[in-house]
């Protein structure tokens, strides 16, 4: 019997692995599994591809990290996150956290949100459902957090105006504040343990990419091929074509790899693809996000495990900070940052390392120029996906016609998407189980 192919070693397709009960056969491009959760060592400090922080809901995948896959290894961290804006440090999330702003920065975000979820001003927008992301910011927090954080943070983000893209990503990324939360921070007794993220768990050794390797650790069934990739995927003679010569033949496929490059993939192999298939791919959109990693003589001058920078005057919308949320992640008497941004077309390494510096002074996250130890910058490619109009019609074209060929995708590339490692961990389960049958 032909094995399951999956393509892309990280979470995603290492439980599509653990999942299956089918022999399997694992493909991934570089020398090592763990896709974007590999964990890189500079110099003692250990700098995982920005923040990858393990939040996890479901009980079968919190089993499976607490007793099988790094039992007894997880550390559990409460987090510290911040707002750098006008100058002053206010805790993450924003909306619920304005106290310690200029005054009238607190009293506009106040009247705002008051116009928006009970005034006149606001009927309009409750009357129907927001028809872009920019609607949800002034349908659920008002015209001063839109104008004060919303707007120019998440246009950092992802490159374009919020009212670009749809709000069918912010699910539970984006909380909703209540009347009482926005009360409560602008007078000093909000909370920072609003939010997804408000907790999470960390492996004790070794960084982020420890899960990958003890969830390959644990595969039984199938094989393992580094250092290949696909050229070409026929999908009518079940075929793929790899790197180092092979023709696989297989009874099920999984694809890990990006969605436009999956239709470039069987758009080289021998059945080819419809041409609205290929155009549809051709109108995905993704930003770039280059990160630099920085380490700085001297502990953390700020206990915030990260900061975000909505003002103009940064290059940077992330700031975090390894160092500061375990001190096992760096020597002793060294702070380490991950200084991250979003971009189309190219940043270069030395711009960005010029920029990271810069952006880390002005925040009041290092002292001096002089304490810094390195900058190295690193490229992730489609890092956030675009949800603008030509999202939903063109992925739904492109979904169709891979459950016409059989093929399955799972994980944050596969599934074109934003979303958390869990998530790719039971993409990756639900992809096994449909193939388990």
């Amino acid at each position: 019997m032909e094995p399951i192919v999956i393509l892309g070693a990280g979470l995603a397709g290492l439980s599509t692995a653990h999942f299956l009960q089918k022999p399997w056969l694992l493909i991934e491009k570089s020398d090592r599994v763990g896709g974007l959760i590999k964990t890189e060592v500079i110099d003692g400090c250990y700098f995982d591809p920005t923040g990858h922080w393990l939040h996890l809901r479901d009980a079968e995948i919190q089993e499976l990290v607490n007793t099988r896959w790094l039992p007894g290894q997880m550390v559990r961290i409460q987090r510290k996150a911040g707002i750098f804006t006008r100058g002053v440090f206010t805790r993450f999330p924003y909306q619920v956290n304005t106290h310690g702003l200029p005054p009238d920065v607190v009293a506009e975000n106040l009247v705002g949100y008051v116009e928006a979820i009970y005034g006149e001003k606001g009927r309009a927008l409750r009357e129907r459902e927001p028809r872009d992301f920019e609607e949800f910011i002034l349908r659920y927090m008002g015209e001063g957090f839109a104008k004060n954080f919303m707007v120019p943070y998440n246009q950092k983000l992802w490159t374009v105006h919020p009212r670009e893209l749809s709000a069918a990503w912010v699910g539970r990324f984006v909380p909703r504040p209540s009347l009482k939360e926005v009360v409560d921070g602008a007078l000093g007794a909000g909370s920072d343990a609003v939010g997804y993220n408000a907790s999470f768990v960390y492996p004790r050794e070794g960084g982020i990419e420890s899960l990958a390797r003890a969830m390959l650790r644990d595969l039984k069934g199938g094989e393992l091929s580094v250092r290949t990739e696909p050229t070409s995927i026929d999908w009518k003679a079940r075929k793929v074509v790899l790197s180092d010569g092979r023709t696989l033949s297989y009874s099920g496929l999984v694809s890990t790899v990006s969605l436009p490059g999956l239709v470039r993939l069987l758009a080289q192999g021998a059945s080819g693809v419809p041409d609205e298939v290929v155009a549809a791919a051709k109108r995905l959109r993704a930003t770039t996000v280059t990160y630099v990693a920085v380490a700085a003589k001297g502990a953390n001058r700020q206990p915030w495990h990260w900061i975000y920078l909505p003002e103009p005057e940064f290059h940077t919308y992330r700031i975090g900070s390894p160092s500061a949320v375990y001190d096992a992640l760096a020597p002793k008497d060294t702070a380490t940052f991950y200084v991250e941004y979003s971009h189309h077309g190219e940043l270069s390494p030395a711009a960005a390392e010029k920029y990271a510096v810069e952006d880390l002074l002005r925040s009041q996250m290092i002292h001096s120029a002089d304490d810094v130890l390195f900058a190295q910058a690193r490229e992730i490619p489609h890092a956030y996906v675009l949800y603008d109009d030509a999202y939903g019609p063109a992925k739904a074209e492109i979904l169709r016609f891979l459950e016409h060929a059989g093929i399955l995708t799972a994980g944050r590339y596969g599934q074109w998407e934003y979303s958390s490692m869990e998530d790719a961990i039971l993409g990756g389960r639900a992809c096994a189980r449909t193939l388990n049958g």
